[in-house]
């Protein structure tokens, strides 16, 4: 569901006059405030529960680790729920994550038009997700999907086999080992959204056959290997490549509209890290704060038959993520090779980074900065301008962000209300284009 507030040009666009543009944008600020307003008055009726510390007249006495979430880093959480069987070799858990996002923009159209602003509101995510056990608690699984409206998609379906803990099987459809950023959860995340440089580089979801030692919840010495089938499941990231060449994404995962399947090409992936003194990565936010810990990653993506102008024959992501006493400071590199023109070697199609910090202030309130940059080589760009028909080549050639966010988490990751401003600077061959964006988003999710 999206709802349009505004859409209106800068003053003296049309008839607008100065002072009318000055009270459509007063009333706009109104409505804005008033929603966040609405937000706060449905949250205090959810906190005065969780912070009373009693327990729902839903739970038996068997719920007691379910309220306190068995497999959650967070000293209060809101479920998980579930059912199992008496001997506990099988179990069926229900999990709901939901995002009601406000969102204004104003945006640096083309050269010689006036600036375009809009407010609006939408259901970002609505996630339902059935996890569990079969028969063996070493035998789980996951089903995943996306009903937001006009987006009903089947995220994740898997089997996850673990022989020993250092020794795990999982396959089916999940998303590919290619950053400890992107294989956390959204609803970890510590800004409204992804950076912009998984948009460029991914990682996206893909069939598959992985072997791990906890893709999700990593020991010290961590490692996930895979064989994939080279294509999206989504075309949501790691499409930068194909919207420099104006290559049309297959979705196959959209259930309401599904395109046909690209041809399936193997893709080789490696996750290798170290996580020293018990550091918890599946948030780059520090939630319980501590003392100094520490991550050090690398991940590797070999296509053995890319497409052209769609997939990258290499990529690799080194990482790193330090947390002490709920500071959080991660950094993350990326690279993109691909052929280039006639030429059989390789070279950098794309380069990238994203550095951000953060400051957890008595758990319950959250500072954060974050800076990304994704930029395509020359050859790169002179490749795809040689392949284009249309007489202009306006595609963005390098994209930079700069956010500040502040969040307040009421309980934990489950129940937030997340805020950042940012500035986002696409750069074309021949201008650049400058947005500035403000979000606000409420999380609930169990």
């Amino acid at each position: 569901m999206v709802v349009i507030l505004s859409d209106n040009r800068g003053p003296g666009a049309g008839s607008l006059t100065y002072s009318a543009w000055l009270a459509q944008r007063w009333m706009e600020l109104m409505r804005f405030l008033f929603m966040q307003l609405t937000f706060l008055m449905g949250i205090s009726c959810c906190m005065a529960t969780a912070w009373s510390g009693e327990t729902p007249r839903s739970t038996t006495k068997h719920t007691a680790r379910q309220l306190i979430g068995e497999d959650r880093a967070e000293s209060s959480t809101i479920g998980p729920f579930e059912l199992s069987g008496t001997d506990g070799r099988s179990r069926i858990r229900f999990q709901f994550a939901s995002q009601l996002r406000l969102f204004f923009e104003s945006a640096e159209p083309d050269s010689g038009e006036h600036r375009s602003e809009s407010l609006f509101m939408e259901a970002r995510r609505i996630r339902l997700v059935l996890t569990g056990s079969v028969l063996d608690p070493a035998l789980s699984f996951r089903f995943h999907l996306s009903t937001a409206p006009h987006s009903l998609e089947l995220m994740d379906y898997y089997l996850n086999y673990a022989i020993s803990p250092q020794l795990q099987f999982r396959f089916g459809q999940y998303k590919v080992p290619f950053t400890r950023y992107r294989i956390q959860s959204f609803q970890q995340l510590t800004f409204v959204d992804w950076a912009i440089v998984t948009k460029y580089f991914g990682a996206e979801r893909q069939m598959g056959l992985a072997w791990h030692n906890g893709y999700e919840k990593p020991p010290p010495w961590a490692y996930v290997v895979g064989a994939f089938t080279g294509v999206n499941a989504r075309a949501s990231h790691n499409t930068g490549l194909a919207r420099l060449f104006d290559r049309e994404l297959s979705n196959p995962s959209d259930l309401s509209n599904p395109s046909a399947k690209a041809e399936y090409h193997p893709e080789l992936f490696l996750h290798a890290a170290f996580n020293a003194n018990g550091i918890a990565v599946r948030s780059d936010s520090d939630e319980n704060g501590g003392g100094l810990r520490t991550s050090v990653g690398l991940s590797a993506a070999w296509d053995l038959g890319p497409v052209a102008g769609i997939d990258y024959t290499l990529r690799l992501s080194p990482e790193i993520l330090v947390k002490y006493n709920g500071v959080s400071a991660s950094g993350i590199a990326y690279a993109g090779f691909t052929d280039v023109g006639n030429s059989p070697d390789l070279k950098l199609a794309i380069s990238g980074a994203l550095i951000q910090t953060a400051y957890r202030i008595n758990g319950h309130y959250e500072l954060s900065i974050r800076y990304a940059v994704a930029d395509f080589a020359d050859a790169v760009i002179d490749d795809a301008r040689a392949a284009t028909v249309e007489p202009s080549f306006d595609r963005v050639v390098r994209e930079e962000e700069v956010c500040f966010g502040f969040n307040l988490y009421l309980i934990g990751h489950n129940l937030k209300l997340q805020n950042d401003v940012g500035r986002l600077k696409r750069s074309y061959v021949e201008e650049t284009r400058i947005d500035y964006i403000t979000r606000s988003q409420f999380q609930i999710a169990f």
